[in-house]
């Protein structure tokens, strides 16, 4: 065996490891982020559906002091 070959033999085992580490933190901020984007959605969808109602009753109001 020469160093190259021992070298990466030694380094073999644990390179699954470590994409195994790094994947796994990937996704926990994937989903972290992904929990916060859904959230802001809700919030944006809920915004917009207020104002509609909002914009509606104050057409009604408009049309009822006429």
């Amino acid at each position: 065996m020469d160093k190259e070959t021992k070298e990466v033999e030694e380094r073999t085992p644990s390179e699954p490891e470590d994409v195994a580490d790094v994947e796994s933190k990937e996704l926990k901020t994937a989903s972290k982020f992904d929990g916060i984007y859904s959230r802001v959605s809700s919030n944006r969808l809920e915004n917009l559906r207020t104002t509609h109602i909002e914009n509606k009753a104050k057409e009604l109001a408009r049309k009822g002091n006429r």
